[in-house]
């Protein structure tokens, strides 16, 4: 009589958070964004653990406090020793791993969802997802660029996601481009991105500019903006930001100061509510983008 084996079904990022031993002080979970969960732990414990299947692309950044004493293995990798500040550690969808460390550490955790993962390769490099697969990684320093993104990516979590959904997409997208050209052991890829040549029509850019004004007060996703230009999300990106000289999420932000700019001088709403009014989750962050395009603070701007 044959038995099967029950393998263990892998973990949605919710899912994930029951089989740790330790909390995250800083989650994107609460943030809206699409297709990657943030986390970040500054005094995560010394741990032993052995950590079940996720369904999800899963990525470690270490911090200036990393790992020390470490044991960790995954399938036919493992890694014995000390740990190394700001490198990466990846692993797939699918398999189980053990990690032993003994101090507290700094680390960000990023989960990257199979859809996206599958939507960026075709949209950008024109290629079969089941073509692209990604190694185990253990304290990988070598791609500064993969670094900066995830970098970027902890800094819009840790500052509340002042950015947005927008911010937060449009990074993702640029990260699974990244980890495809620099970590990934693909076929049929050369370093060339499809179409990453050309502008938006000018028909094109007024309609995506007339959507932005009419939900300015709306947190925008970028599946919104690309939708109006009948492009992908990928593509969009791409060109809206070789037209108007911005990414997307940039530009936003800068069409909320505008708008801010004109009701702080009409003298009839406060402050706070202004911020609401053009889009900021809050006064502070209405404050932290004023200074910094406008050069003062929008109470010395009135």
């Amino acid at each position: 009589m044959t038995r099967t084996v029950q393998l263990p079904k892998p973990l949605t990022p919710d899912d994930r958070l029951g089989h740790i031993p330790y909390a995250f002080r800083h989650t994107s979970a609460t943030l809206g964004w699409h297709g990657i969960r943030v986390e970040y732990n500054s005094q995560q414990p010394a741990s032993d653990i052995v950590h079940p299947p996720l369904e999800c692309l899963w990525l470690m950044l270490t911090g200036e406090a990393f790992p020390e004493r470490t044991d960790h293995r995954c399938d036919d990798a493992r890694h014995n020793g000390n740990g190394l500040p700001h490198a990466v550690n990846l692993l797939p969808p699918g398999i189980e791993s053990q990690w032993r460390w003994r101090n507290t550490i700094e680390s960000t955790h990023y989960q990257l969802s199979p859809a996206l993962i599958a939507k960026v390769t075709e949209e950008a490099f024109d290629l079969d997802p089941d073509r692209v697969h990604f190694p185990v990684r253990y304290y990988d320093q070598s791609s500064p660029e993969v670094i900066g993104v995830l970098t970027a990516l902890r800094q819009e979590l840790l500052t509340g996601g002042p950015g947005g959904r927008l911010c937060a997409e449009s990074l993702s997208n640029v990260l699974v481009v990244q980890l495809i050209r620099q970590i990934s052991n693909r076929q049929g890829l050369h370093g060339v991105i499809r179409g990453s040549r050309g502008r938006l029509s000018r028909h094109v850019l007024r309609e995506v500019e007339e959507y932005i004004h009419a939900h300015l007060d709306q947190n925008i996703a970028l599946a919104d903006l690309a939708g109006v230009a009948h492009l992908s999300e990928f593509h969009f990106s791409r060109l809206f930001k070789q037209t108007t000289g911005l990414p997307p999420h940039q530009f936003v932000i800068h069409q909320r100061i505008e708008r801010a700019k004109r009701l702080i001088l009409s003298g009839r709403l406060s402050l706070a509510q202004i911020a609401i009014d053009v889009g900021f989750s809050d006064q502070s962050q209405l404050n932290r983008h004023f200074k910094r395009l406008v050069g003062v603070t929008p109470r010395r701007y009135s």
